[in-house]
């Protein structure tokens, strides 16, 4: 029987996750107000309050660094408490996964990172894969595996589920994301979210 950590042990624990999160709002702070290009490892330490050896032993590089903070965002969407919403029915399991979506996808820091990417990935080619990987991609993959276990539920019309995925995904967002990203919009209305969804829904939904 393996031993019971000690309380060094879940101290030390505690206190590094403490760390890196204190790192990672730094650093999300600093992206945002300097873009990708402008940000430097020693402003992010001095933001987050932390030793650049400290930020090292957890972030090798800033491009690691901007994916912690994607998929930061991301957790929000895909955290642990996923698989308890994923046990639900599939109505409501769809219904709670896409309002975590929209939420986090139309968030002003989301939105802000999202143009921080477009207009710098050209300068960092590697910067537009690593937002995708670390964000859209992450939550494509987890949605893809759900409609993938799922798929003879005779509650589902999935026949290809990363496909049905990605479908679900941009139906939550349409162009009503673009038009937000360039500033040619407000964030949508609470009525407009709800039909978002109800859309989304139908397309997977018998």
């Amino acid at each position: 029987m393996p031993a019971k950590p000690t309380a060094n042990v879940r101290n030390g624990g505690r206190l590094r996750e403490g760390k890196r999160r204190s790192i990672l709002r730094g650093a999300k702070t600093i992206f945002l107000k300097k873009g990708f290009g402008g940000a430097s490892m020693d402003s992010v330490a001095e933001e987050a309050g932390v030793s650049k050896m400290t930020l090292y032993r957890h972030f090798l590089s800033k491009e690691e660094l901007f994916a912690g903070v994607i998929s930061d965002l991301c957790l929000g969407i895909v955290d642990s408490d996923l698989k308890r919403v994923f046990e639900q029915e599939p109505q409501q399991a769809l219904r709670a996964f896409a309002k975590r979506m929209i939420d986090t996808v139309f968030a002003p820091e989301t939105l802000e990172l999202h143009r921080i990417v477009i207009a710098e990935s050209h300068r960092f080619p590697k910067l537009g894969a690593l937002f995708y990987r670390s964000g859209p991609q992450a939550c494509v993959d987890v949605l893809a595996a759900y409609f993938d276990k799922h798929r003879a539920d005779a509650r589902l019309k999935i026949r290809a589920p990363r496909r049905s995925a990605e479908e679900f995904l941009e139906l939550l967002r349409g162009y009503a994301h673009l038009r937000v990203l360039l500033g040619l919009d407000k964030e949508p209305s609470a009525a407009d979210i709800r039909a978002r969804i109800d859309a989304a829904l139908r397309h997977v939904l018998r």
